[in-house]
């Protein structure tokens, strides 16, 4: 295989090489329209970029307004059913008063003692208790030799 590749090469064999003709060297001349043209492209990048940017902030300004919008909107509904349950609870708080009032006065009294046919009582007496015979220590606890001598000495 090492042959092969002399056979396809042709400065291996220079007899069987085609003859080149030679060539003037070729130098490219820029002009100034390319320059232009390179300048008017990279305005276009620059402009599409800055687009893409003003576009990408005009995004973001109208998400965060969105997003303020619907937080005010929450708020509102929020507070809207905190003041319905404030005229709510201060309207039952008058309620309760009123009926308070009227159920603490004298003759709603009177009349509900005449309904239920209550009256004053005949006579006021008092009970006299003997003392107790139950004897505690320090800790609370009973004691049953002391308890048995005061019933002892409360029957003699």
């Amino acid at each position: 295989m090492a042959n092969a590749e002399y056979a396809f090469r042709y400065n291996a064999y220079p007899d069987y090489a085609p003859e080149r003709t030679r060539r003037s060297d070729v130098r490219a001349v820029r002009t100034g329209t390319r320059r232009e043209a390179d300048s008017n492209a990279a305005i276009l990048v620059t402009a599409a970029k800055l687009a893409a940017v003003v576009f990408v902030f005009i995004a973001a300004l109208c998400f965060a307004r969105i997003a303020l919008t619907n937080a005010a909107v929450t708020t509102m509904i929020e507070s809207d059913v905190i003041s319905a349950q404030i005229t709510e609870a201060r309207s039952s708080g008058v309620s309760l008063e009123m009926e308070q009032s009227v159920l603490s006065s004298t003759s709603a009294l009177n009349s509900a003692v005449k309904r239920l046919g209550m009256g004053a009582p005949g006579y006021v007496g008092s009970i006299t208790l003997e003392p107790d015979v139950v004897a505690l220590d320090a800790n609370g606890g009973l004691l049953f030799s002391d308890s048995v001598k005061n019933v002892v000495g409360t029957q003699v």
